[in-house]
């Protein structure tokens, strides 16, 4: 019987079907047209296909395409700045210009915001540069203009301590010449680790630095900043083998009478109080108040909170703990240089450096100024972004001005200290037990001397 006849098919038909492995699967890639040899941006736009359904309420959807790149909006920044921002700006900035034109107590004033401003606007330029392009050049461009003003000071601290009798020197002066460009070149030479980071380097070029480490571009300027200003700090040292302050003051009193501008005790205890008001208000835009934090967060950055019950203990005793550390370390560096031959920071040059402060009041505005602002900036700005000991080394490179090496080891290991303290609690505590260090150790100075 034909299979037909019956309306079966045929068994063996099915086998003349291809299985679906033996379908030619279509090219994967698709025939180019000369469109594609075009940026997108310079092609007509892409008309809507026609409609083959009359239109009802709902319009048929246009191709992902539709309209072309060039007409497309520009992309709106998550992180809009704040008014207030623009405002605390223009203030920092307008108080450093007229602090060159005013004198008396309120020029004093206004040249208090000086440093503020410029660390302040480098990082305000860092948070604005996350979805700005412009900024984030700007933010690298103003590190390179700090780097070089530092290595100015440098040069016109270095050429003070190289003076005799504030006769001034003489560039005919072969050796003093050649200090002299040394420290300028080497100073200035401190922005080459500081734009490594912008490559995604670290400082020694040994580790590349991922974004997926955290290393974004505000934390990288902070550790350009920091290693750049660690270093340029320690020229003027190394290359006069002494701290130039203490040098200058020591050949010139003309230098003393420059560097505290005549003012007396009393003024250079205000001028320490008005330095105290613009970090306050710039160490604020320095972590992103008003663009990424509102002001409880930007409290919390900065780790200004209220003290626990469990450790206001450490609060109380730190201070003591710290005197009694830095007594122990002084008197072990001490013999330890002594022995080995090496020279030792002037005592009696550091006392006439701070005379004008070793007063009950001044240990008090010491206290508060030095132990807020100085924490804020190192321990509340930078150790969360870059740690204890990075940040450390630049506190201590801050006193290698007025200090020799056997300060600064005292100088670090307090820090350390301190920056533990940090870390177990807060900036508020770290705060407290700095200034008290500060406070005792002025007091007994001035007790000693009376």
């Amino acid at each position: 019987m034909d299979p037909q006849d019956n309306g079966l098919e045929d068994p063996g038909a099915a086998s003349s079907v291809p299985e679906p492995a033996d379908i030619q699967e279509p090219p994967k890639n698709p025939v180019k047209v000369a469109s594609d040899d075009y940026p997108q941006w310079l092609l007509p736009p892409i008309a809507p296909p026609a409609l083959t359904e009359p239109l009802g309420d709902t319009p048929p959807p246009l191709p992902e395409n539709f309209p072309p790149l060039m007409f497309t909006p520009k992309k709106v920044p998550t992180d809009p700045v704040s008014p207030w921002v623009v405002v605390g700006l223009i203030g920092l900035m307008g108080a450093s210009i007229l602090g060159l034109f005013f004198d008396g107590e309120f020029g004093h004033l206004l040249k208090g915001s000086w440093d503020t401003c410029l660390f302040t606007t480098l990082a305000v330029l860092a948070y604005a540069g996350r979805e700005r392009p412009w900024a984030q050049w700007m933010s690298w461009l103003m590190l390179g203009g700090i780097v070089t003003l530092a290595a100015f000071f440098n040069f016109a601290i270095c050429i003070e301590a190289l003076a005799d009798d504030g006769q001034g020197i003489s560039l005919r002066d072969t050796h003093q010449a050649f200090v002299l460009m040394l420290v300028l070149f080497l100073s200035w030479a401190c922005l080459i680790p500081a734009l490594l980071p912008a490559l995604r380097r670290s400082p020694l070029g040994i580790a590349r630095l991922e974004e997926a480490a955290g290393w974004t571009n505000i934390r990288l300027l902070a550790l350009g900043t920091t290693v750049s200003l660690m270093l340029s700090c320690c020229v003027p040292l190394v290359i006069l083998g002494e701290p130039p302050i203490l040098a200058a003051l020591q050949r010139s009193a003309r230098f003393a009478a420059d560097m505290t501008g005549n003012r007396g005790a009393a003024g250079l205890l205000r001028d320490q109080l008005y330095g105290l008001v613009w970090i306050l208000l710039g160490a604020a835009l320095a972590v992103g108040w008003g663009i990424t934090r509102d002001a409880g967060q930007t409290l919390r950055r900065l780790g200004l909170e209220r003290i626990p019950i469990q450790q206001l203990r450490i609060a109380v005793l730190s201070p003591a703990l710290l005197f009694v550390l830095g007594d122990v370390l002084d008197r072990l560096i001490t013999w330890i240089w002594g022995a080995l031959g090496w020279r030792i920071t002037d005592a009696s040059a550091v006392e006439a450096l701070f005379s004008a402060y070793t007063t009950p009041l001044g240990a008090i505005v010491i206290g508060v100024t030095a132990g807020l602002g100085e924490e804020i900036a190192v321990r509340g700005i930078l150790q969360p972004r870059l740690g204890i000991l990075l940040s450390n080394c630049l506190f201590t490179a801050m006193h290698a001005y007025q200090y020799h090496w056997d300060g600064l080891c005292s100088v670090f290991v307090i820090g350390l200290a301190l920056g533990w303290i940090r870390k177990r609690t807060n900036t508020t505590v770290s705060a407290i037990a700095h200034g008290g260090y500060d406070f005792l150790l002025i007091l007994l100075e001035y007790l000693g001397a009376h």
